[in-house]
């Protein structure tokens, strides 16, 4: 009787596991080569809304400044065993920000005078992740380990007069409407930090130019907390340290944004009616 008590003790011991195991948040795919579920929607307040379009494609915009600044972003995975290999495509039109900002007429980031040609900016980002937990029957995977590199560059038409915005974060950003280039590599490092809240943190560094010139160290920390089955509040900060032509710079701000997701399931239910018809 002992060891039947024993034995229910463990069955009951591993269903709980195994339910905390499929209740545990899916780990964060932002920074990584996963893409984000077909049939899925994110929309952030200040990110970019993302979309699985198929199991290895993904969609994204910001659609709340895409009016004024046109943009849109693909991330492809290629291949997805022992590690996962993806590249991102991005393309924008800040040409009429920039007019925006300018017509304030502040002078620390585009004095009323200045001339704003009109910019394409190109991205293209080469991402490799790899599970460093692999799941088991009382943990799900966790630990993922990702590696990018990016360059970012921009085509321009027209005479262009833009002063060089000495800002962090902006700084490197915004150079490469002078003709230049701007390169990165960096590692991100996503998981649970227990079976409600998950984490996501990075660590960047930029340069301007083939060499190393100007440069920028960044680093990034989020926790990423679910307030609902379709709503998550993500909260941190990012870190930068930065040269320019004047000097150095270093700081901190703090991050807070919210998430909401939606499931399409309109691919699955119009494959099962057509199912019906046919046997019925």
């Amino acid at each position: 009787m002992g060891k039947f008590k024993m034995r229910l003790i463990a069955v009951f011991l591993f269903s709980l596991s195994s339910l905390g195991l499929l209740a545990q948040y899916e780990i964060w795919t932002v920074g990584t080569a996963s893409t984000i579920p077909e049939g899925h929607l994110d929309v952030s307040v200040f990110r970019p809304a993302r979309y699985g379009i198929s199991k290895t494609l993904e969609v994204s915009a910001q659609p709340f400044i895409f009016p004024i600044l046109p943009n849109g972003q693909v991330k492809k995975t290629w291949y997805k065993k022992e590690f996962v290999f993806a590249t991102v495509h991005g393309i924008n039109y800040p040409s009429m920000f920039l007019n925006m900002v300018r017509k304030r007429d502040n002078p620390e980031l585009i004095p009323i005078d200045s001339v704003v040609p009109q910019f394409f900016t190109i991205k293209n980002e080469v991402i490799v992740s790899k599970i460093l937990k692999k799941a088991s029957t009382c943990e799900a995977e966790n630990f993922v380990l990702s590696l990018k590199l990016g360059i970012q560059f921009a085509f321009q038409f027209g005479e262009n007069t833009l002063p060089q915005i000495e800002k962090p974060i902006i700084y490197p950003r915004t150079y490469i409407y002078h003709k230049e280039i701007l390169w990165y590599v960096g590692a991100d490092i996503d998981g649970h930090l227990n079976s409600f809240i998950n984490f996501s943190a990075d660590l960047d560094f930029l340069s301007i130019g083939l060499g190393i010139d100007d440069f920028a160290i960044e680093h990034k920390g989020l926790l990423v907390m679910p307030l609902t089955e379709s709503l998550m509040i993500l909260g941190g900060y990012k870190i930068s340290y930065g040269t320019y032509p004047s000097g150095s710079n270093f700081a901190i701000y703090p991050m807070l944004d919210l998430s909401w997701k939606y499931i399409f399931k309109y691919r699955k239910a119009k494959q099962k009616g057509l199912f019906e018809d046919k046997m019925f």
